[in-house]
């Protein structure tokens, strides 16, 4: 296809989507939440190199990010009591702390391209879906926005992998490009996206809806376990365990204190834990009870050993530029030379082209150094905390459930991002900002402070 081609098929399309900007930017976002799953990188369209975006969600996110300069500079569309929320603040400081260090970077191109994408990421996926998640109407169409995309892709990933042999492990880990890179990332999205689902099911709608809630529920369950990805297995599982405790409602004294004791009994049981790791010489199987456990292998599970390989890199990175790091997007184009030849893995590389940190907290650690890596915490703690404090408000009804399915799936995230690091990926960001921004609408919503005008 020829360049003239190309921009014939691309002119109508942005005409449409700069139309259903101005006639409804909540349709524009639930459009862009259904493609966000089925979106394609632009070197894999092209085969070329160079720039990369995902088409076509994030020429849509930079359109978001302008109306909502627009409606921030010009028209303050947003409520006060949103833009003076402590997320919102928080997140505000988050984002001028990667504008300090893109300034600082060693690779400032690289830097101002993450600074880009965080911005849109933000203000589409937070800001603009704050100020609209203050319907419980919105936040469900939220999920299964983004659901029915992600089914598609589940689908094609499920008929891929039959037609290789369906528990086919190594299969299973490229079966969902291009859609997804690889495996954990699609496995984190549906982990993000089965408690709401569940929560979603159980309540009162008609027999259609149900029928669609439960076909999306047991599809993403199958894609789930298919998907071979133990770090989603392990955030689902642990999460879970969170909000049966959550369920319970103990005195929220008794549930800090509980949680300060477990963080406390964790960290002086360091050593035999990793120990115990070093022991396990269970390898990654066919075999799902042997794949879950060989999560824990650190003596020869070259998945294992090349992710230490990365976190160990990550500190070196900390310890050289401990204040504003690297610069944000810097770890892959710089960690090789702080590989040491011991720690290296058949699978290491030394070219930038095989991820990050493979951790969201020490990746910020690295690259925006100790006030970045906090801000990042943060937020995550912030948004956590947030979450319980609403499901502690609400009733054992509709909306309650929905708050503890909300903080559930952050959770899964929270815990995922100790072992991989994919905001910078619109597939992720529009889940994690999206429910950030569900959870700051509904505290705003039980403080009585909504909305005067719609979006």
């Amino acid at each position: 296809m020829t360049g003239g081609e190309l921009l014939i098929l691309i002119i109508p399309v942005v005409l449409a989507v700069l139309l259903l900007a101005l006639l409804s930017v909540e349709h524009l976002l639930l459009l862009t939440l259904f493609l966000t799953p089925l979106s394609l990188q632009l070197s894999y369209i092209t085969g070329g190199s160079g720039i990369d975006l995902s088409i076509p969600t994030e020429p849509v996110m930079a359109l978001l990010l302008l109306i909502t300069l627009f409606r921030l500079i010009v028209t303050r569309g947003f409520p006060r009591e949103l833009l003076r929320h402590p997320m919102t603040i928080l997140i505000g400081l988050y984002l001028l702390w990667t504008l300090l260090t893109a300034l600082t970077s060693t690779m400032p191109g690289v830097s101002f391209k993450t600074l880009a994408y965080r911005l849109w990421f933000t203000a589409g996926f937070y800001l603009v879906a704050a100020r609209l998640a203050y319907s419980a109407r919105f936040r469900e169409r939220y999920i299964i926005a983004y659901a029915a995309g992600l089914a598609i892709v589940v689908v094609y990933f499920i008929v891929r992998v039959q037609g290789a042999g369906l528990f086919n492990q190594q299969f299973a880990h490229s079966a969902c490009y291009p859609f997804y890179r690889d495996h954990t990332s699609f496995g984190a999205s549906m982990a993000f996206l089965l408690p709401p689902l569940a929560v979603m099911l159980t309540g009162r709608s008609s027999a259609v809806r149900r029928w669609m809630l439960a076909f999306l529920l047991l599809l993403f369950a199958a894609g789930f376990i298919l998907s071979y990805s133990r770090a989603a297995w392990v955030s689902l599982i642990a999460a879970a365990l969170i909000a049966l405790i959550l369920w319970i409602r103990m005195p929220l004294r008794i549930l800090s204190v509980s949680a300060a004791l477990f963080t406390l009994v964790i960290a002086f049981s360091a050593n035999l834990i990793w120990q115990r790791m070093d022991s396990t010489t269970e390898d990654s199987s066919a075999d799902l009870g042997q794949h879950l456990r060989s999560a824990s292998n650190i003596s020869t599970d070259q998945s294992n050993l090349e992710r230490i390989n990365r976190w160990k890199c990550a500190m070196r990175m900390f310890a050289e530029k401990p204040h504003a790091g690297w610069g944000p997007g810097t770890y892959q184009f710089k960690y090789a030379p702080f590989q040491k030849s011991s720690e290296r893995t058949v699978i290491s590389t030394d070219f930038g082209d095989a991820g990050n940190a493979h951790s969201e907290y020490l990746g910020a650690l690295s690259e925006s150094g100790w006030p970045g890596a906090m801000l990042f915490i943060a937020v995550t703690l912030l948004a956590v905390i947030m979450g319980i404090r609403v499901w502690y408000r609400e009733e054992r009804g509709a909306a309650g459930y929905f708050s503890l399915a909300i903080v559930t799936g952050l959770i899964t995230y929270a815990v995922h991002g100790v072992m991989n690091s994919f905001l910078d990926s619109d597939k992720i960001a529009a889940l994690w900002w999206g429910f950030i921004a569900m959870i700051t609408a509904m505290d705003l919503g039980q403080k009585g402070k909504r909305p005067t005008e719609s979006l």
